[in-house]
């Protein structure tokens, strides 16, 4: 049940034509192809879920990159921008070779960050875009309960857990099963007739691996952080007492990663100190475990530790802080090969989340990251992935400078220097977007500079962002400060030049959501008339309407509202355009998508496009016909199941999506099976 965000956002063409085979989690993809490494030693593959799944989205039209296309169609796809078309899996050339995803290309990183830039349903229930904070990204915001179309208690408790229960205890089908549980667990409240864990807890002894690791996973989305809830969690992470009796024996590999990323959600969501530290106690024995050498057991206990989400107000809390980043530092100084480091680079952005630019372990950890990155270090490392970590958490720990003497300007000094000099194309992608995170007069001059030397098609769209990232960024600062701001028009008019002289869809595409991020409305007229003729290339038309979104340009609505209308067989635009009409605060978007759902041939990814937008965007008004194909047994089961995902989503807790939590600022090129994989990671999930 793959993200019914943002993130996952991506409908695969081929769902319109393949059969509706079962899908891992119900879900869909939206993150780069074929990205796990091979497993060194004993790291590797543990136990993949039992039954048939698909491995991402596989066409041009996928609305986030996408994994090889090696299975059954695209299940829920969540609400946000459609990923780039290049996320597809190997194609073959004219001699029958392999061609592997450029996974260096801007698109993957948009796919698993934007949710914290898009805010859907901040502009939903607030009628229009909002600006969050500089700490925008961890899913704070003020609800606003006027003209709000969130679902009241009453609909929630009433009709939508109902339901749900209701269709999870009238099938033993895989993806409604799962695509149900997640659904509740979003929702994260118990119900006066039934508790959530005592539907996940039975589900832990079935044959089907999907549903165990579903159902451990469930429990720590829906942050229900009780004694019994707590114990079965860690017991499951820690294979042992109640976690082992309710899975009817042995907890496996896959099953243990999704309780201890349940762990940090688990953690992360509730202010109750004592639970933090029981979550912390359990993530430490496994990262601490050297007779454990499953990788996907290593990464899921360093980024639960690393979304503990921990205050610094208390001596409890400071204290809390100190043990967590020790356990990782020491963790990533020990010595190892390729295998050992791909691991280790999930510390640096996991510290960063931690801590921050203001804890006073930040200036320590900084050196280190920059020695890494310089390759400085004492520890000979192995492949690119701990450099492109370094150069990520460089950008959230280091702060701007104003002057040359300045204690941080050596870190934004050394990003440049990478962006051009460092081997490691990814890493000096990395790099420039850090310098768009870390802001400044100095690094806004710099990352103009760099624009303007910079090739089109490799380095300009990743410039872009950039300047993108460091306008949105700005806007907000400044907007906290004064209670007003104005965007940065320079930086809008060095994008809007390029643009307008741009031939390729995957610059423009950049440029459009750099433009957008800057709140550029003057690049509107142009950007419109675009996407208008060129909706063929859904793609492009899509980042299009997403940046005409961003930028806040009302006068775009009418025109979205025609893209959907005349989209009814291009998935990924119509999903694209349904987000950018929600975050432009349309009211009426639902209502739309809701007549285009009954319109035509049921035709599956249609549906799917349909309901996981109207999921994400969170209309009440949409729970009676969700409903309604829930239980229409004309209807094929995954049809069903993205109807459950969508009502999860509507009557989601939280303003963002649930694994956007891990996702935000993670070296996704270090990834391994259960992270994300292309159909059954935890970043795959809606």
């Amino acid at each position: 049940m793959k993200n019914l965000l943002l993130s996952g956002l991506t409908i695969a063409a081929f769902a319109a034509v393949l059969p509706e085979t079962a899908l891992a989690h119900g879900g869909q993809y939206r993150g780069p192809g074929d990205v796990v490494p091979p497993g060194p030693g004993g790291g590797g593959n543990t136990g993949r879920p039992s039954g048939p799944t698909t491995g991402g989205p596989a066409g041009p039209s996928a609305p986030g990159p996408s994994g090889p296309a090696t299975g059954g169609p695209a299940g829920p796809s969540t609400g946000g921008p459609a990923g780039p078309a290049g996320g597809r899996g190997p194609v073959t050339g004219g001699r029958g070779a392999a061609l592997s995803d450029d996974l260096t290309r801007w698109n993957f990183w948009w796919e698993f960050n934007k949710d914290p830039f898009i805010r859907l349903r901040d502009a939903i229930n607030q009628g229009g875009p909002q600006t969050g904070s500089d700490d925008f990204y961890l899913g704070k915001r003020k609800d606003s309960a006027s003209n709000s179309m969130k679902p009241s208690s009453e609909d929630i408790l009433g009709v939508i857990l109902p339901a749900l229960k209701k269709a999870i205890d009238s099938t033993d089908q895989r993806d409604i099963n799962s695509s149900c549980m997640i659904a509740m667990a979003k929702i994260g409240k118990n119900h006066p007739e039934f508790k959530l864990k005592d539907i996940f807890t039975p589900r832990l002894s079935t044959n089907d691996q999907e549903i165990r690791e579903t159902a451990a996973l469930s429990l720590g989305i829906a942050a229900i952080a009780e004694e019994d809830e707590m114990t079965m969690l860690t017991d499951l992470a820690l294979d042992r007492g109640v976690g082992r009796e309710a899975s009817g024996g042995s907890v496996n590999n896959r099953t243990r990663a999704f309780a201890l990323y349940g762990l940090g959600l688990m953690a992360y969501k509730t202010t109750n100190v004592e639970i933090k530290k029981k979550a912390f106690a359990a993530l430490k024995l496994v990262l601490e475990d050297s007779k454990e050498r499953d990788r996907n057991l290593k990464v899921a206990a360093i980024n639960g530790i690393g979304i503990l989400n921990i205050g610094n107000q208390s001596d409890a809390e400071k204290q809390l802080i100190k043990d967590a980043v020790t356990a990782l530092e020491k963790f990533f100084m020990v010595k190892g090969g390729a295998g050992k480091n791909l691991i280790q680079s999930h510390c640096p952005p996991a510290i960063a989340k931690l801590i921050g630019r203001a804890h006073p372990d930040a200036e320590h950890f900084k050196d280190m990251f920059a020695a890494e990155l310089n390759e400085k270090s004492k520890i000979k490392r192995s492949g690119n992935e701990i450099s492109e970590s370094c150069a990520l958490a460089l950008g959230q720990l280091a702060k701007p400078y104003t002057d040359k003497k300045d204690p941080d300007a050596k870190y934004s000094k050394l990003l440049l220097k990478m962006w051009t000099k460092h081997k490691d194309a990814q890493t000096r992608n990395f790099s420039i977007l850090s310098l768009g995170w870390i802001g400044g007069e100095l690094n806004r001059e710099a990352l103009v500079k760099a624009f303007d030397k910079a090739n089109k098609n490799q380095e300009k769209p990743w410039c872009s962002m950039a300047l993108g990232v460091y306008s949105h960024l700005e806007y907000a600062a400044q907007k906290e400060r004064d209670g007003s701001s104005t965007p940065e028009s320079f930086i809008g008019d060095t994008l809007f030049k390029e643009f307008k002289k741009a031939k390729s869809p995957e610059l423009q595409g950049a440029l459009a959501i750099g433009l957008g991020l800057n709140r550029y409305k003057e690049a509107a007229d142009e950007m419109r008339s675009r996407m208008l003729k060129n909706q063929a290339k859904e793609e492009m038309a899509g980042y299009l309407a997403i940046g005409l979104a961003l930028m806040g340009d009302d006068t775009s609505k009418e025109d979205i509202k025609t893209v959907i209308d005349q989209s009814t067989r291009r998935f990924t635009l119509l999903q694209q355009a349904a987000i950018a009409l929600g975050k432009l605060g349309d009211k009426g978007v639902a209502e739309q998508l809701q007549k285009l759902m009954t319109e035509g041939e049921p035709n599956l990814a249609k549906l799917s496009a349909i309901a996981s937008a109207i999921g994400f965007i969170g209309d009440k008004r949409s729970i009676e016909p969700l409903k309604t194909l829930l239980f229409d047994d004309k209807l094929g089961d995954l049809s069903r199941a993205f109807a459950a995902v969508a009502l999860g989503g509507i009557a989601d807790k939280e303003p963002l999506p649930w694994n956007s939590k891990i996702s935000t600022n993670m070296n996704y090129r270090a990834s391994v099976e259960t992270l994300t994989n292309g159909s059954s990671g935890i970043l795959d999930i809606l």
